[in-house]
């Protein structure tokens, strides 16, 4: 077995290194938060250890691939992709998983992540792998985007927001002929349908499915729209697509056409359903 080991760097190792005068005085001046970033940071290298540590003992081959640069690998040339870090790690790496590279994510920092996509973290990582064969598997649908017919971006896991760059100012766009002036046009997958959708308080779908939703964010009174497809008619001057999350963006002017529809699956390694039960229970 060939395996891809994706980690994210700390806050600590971010905030210590920036050249942000702003970030130094918070790191030298606000003890408490300096200590909770170091305790961070310890967490996460020791759990990256312990997962370096089982693939050497099982005479794995792996390559260390920090998050950053994942876009300088063919992650189709491994035979699973193990992300250590939260959920944004993991989305990350999705978007370069274009083959059947099965994934599995290691929550690094359970305490202070979410970490919804990650099947385990440091104290059972050992066992899981162990017993990888075994281990359940999902297949999560992505969407494709393309804009005036032309393919665009990676395929997407969790949501898409088109939107003005500005929050305070009002996107515009049309969709089947229909006009709509609001804070920007949501769209969730089945996975990500419980995170920023949810949140929204609309209701998420099954995992599996190849549906999405729209949300018109902003919006009083507004319902989920169930689809497999849309087609979206900016008429916003300067608008944005943003991509599971603030790290993938391209922009969508005023005339040009968005169109996003069900894609290809990627294979996620671990009870994810189980884990959303127990997400949703705490909201019961």
């Amino acid at each position: 077995m060939n395996v891809a080991l994706i980690y994210k760097k700390s806050a600590w190792e971010l905030f210590s290194g920036s050249d942000d005068n702003n970030v130094n005085s918070f790191i030298l001046e606000d003890e408490s938060q300096r200590d909770l970033l170091l305790k961070s940071d310890l967490v996460q290298k020791q759990t990256i250890d312990l997962v370096e540590k089982t693939l050497f003992g099982e005479n794995i081959s792996y390559k260390k691939i920090y998050r950053s640069t994942i876009g300088e690998y063919d992650l189709s040339a491994f035979d699973l992709v193990i992300t250590v870090g939260g959920d944004g790690t993991f989305l990350e790496a999705s978007h370069h998983i274009k083959a059947n590279t099965p994934i599995l994510g290691v929550n690094s920092d359970p305490q202070r992540s979410v970490g919804f996509f990650c099947a385990c973290n440091a104290e059972n990582f050992e066992n899981f792998f162990n017993g990888l064969s075994i281990q359940p598997k999902l297949q999560l649908n992505r969407l494709s985007l393309f804009i005036d017919k032309s393919p665009i971006g990676p395929p997407v896991l969790n949501d898409v927001l088109f939107a003005s760059p500005n929050p305070a100012a009002t996107t515009r766009y049309q969709i089947n002929n229909n006009s709509y002036r609001n804070s920007g046009l949501l769209i969730s997958t089945g996975a990500g349908s419980t995170a920023w959708s949810f949140q929204e308080g609309i209701d998420p779908l099954p995992l599996e499915t190849k549906n999405f939703q729209l949300l018109h964010r902003g919006t009083r009174n507004t319902e989920a729209i169930i689809t497999t497809g849309v087609v979206i008619h900016s008429l916003t001057r300067k608008g944005t697509i943003f991509i599971d999350g603030d790290h993938c963006s391209f922009s969508l002017s005023l005339g040009q056409q968005l169109e996003i529809k069900s894609g290809t699956p990627i294979t996620v390694l671990g009870d994810i359903n189980k884990k959303r039960a127990e997400f949703l229970d705490a909201y019961d």
